[in-house]
């Protein structure tokens, strides 16, 4: 057998799994990357902020100008090396510096150049993690009412909750439409809220894509951890589009609901922190 019949042609454009043209469905990381990025610009969408898709760099900018990092992210979906890292930083800096507002977070599926030469903080490596549709749906908790949120009022109960209970001090106190406005409910978004009686006490929202269910913004309030409410809600939102697999970033405190509940570990995700006056 001739080795060199197995190199591509000069000029080939091979699939990589995360090139522009790369089709929903390809692969998982790729599926979940685009649709983190999507759920947040809904979000700046919806309040009345700026997006902004960078196909050169993989890169996609959402800004709300709020106070919390939550509000304004970016996230990129195509691998960086050293030498592409300055210009991401400039496009960073480009876009954030624009108007003003609090800082924004960066999520990378990938290891990407240190950006922190050029300004910014390193927050972590969370694991991103992976649900099968497969699974068997665990029982709802009967103490936990769980209603999905149809309502400008119910979506305050959401965005109050989450304020207080994840806790996000950036949006204390808290204040109506600071996070959430009430045309996000036409989008692909599914919002949950945890009712113990007539107090919300947890959340949980899901990104509908059409190939994955992105699982965000859980929270439990600290007086109501232990009772089983964060898996409860989680498992709402992880079944919000039933026959399709679901897919989050934790954090450690929440890992082992999420490992209770079937997700799998796939890999960790690099999160950077920026201010709009950074380097």
């Amino acid at each position: 057998m001739n080795v060199t019949s197995l190199a591509a042609d000069d000029g080939d454009v091979l699939e990589n799994g995360y090139r522009e043209s790369t089709p929903a469905g390809d692969n998982l990381l790729l599926d979940y990357a685009r649709g983190d990025a999507a759920c947040f610009a809904a979000i700046a969408t919806a309040a009345g902020g700026r997006v902004e898709h960078r196909p050169d760099l993989g890169l996609s900018l959402a800004d709300t100008g709020g106070p919390s990092p939550f509000n304004n992210t970016a996230h990129l979906t195509a691998p960086i090396g050293d030498e592409q890292t300055p210009a991401v930083a400039d496009a960073l800096r480009a876009f954030f510096s624009a108007t003003p507002g609090g800082p924004f977070l960066v999520f990378s599926p990938w290891p990407i150049g240190d950006l922190s030469r050029h300004g910014l903080q390193l927050v972590g490596h969370p694991p991103l993690m992976f649900r099968s549709p497969t699974v068997p749906a665990l029982p709802t908790n009967p103490n936990l009412r769980i209603e999905l949120v149809e309502t400008a009022d119910a979506l305050a109960d959401f965005e109050q909750t989450v304020a207080e209970a994840y806790p996000v001090p950036e949006l204390q106190p808290w204040r109506r439409g600071s996070f959430l406005q009430p045309s996000v409910l036409e989008t692909r978004w599914r919002f949950f809220v945890g009712y113990e009686g007539d107090r919300s006490v947890a959340t949980a929202g899901a990104w509908l894509s059409d190939t994955t269910t992105v699982v965000e913004v859980v929270s439990v309030r600290d007086e109501c951890r232990g009772k089983g409410y964060g898996a409860a809600i989680t498992a709402a939102a992880t079944h919000a589009a039933p026959g399709q697999p679901a897919m989050l970033i934790a954090s450690d405190l929440g890992r082992p609901i999420y490992d209770r509940l079937g997700y799998l570990p796939m890999l960790r995700f690099t999160l950077y922190l920026g201010t709009r006056a950074f380097r």
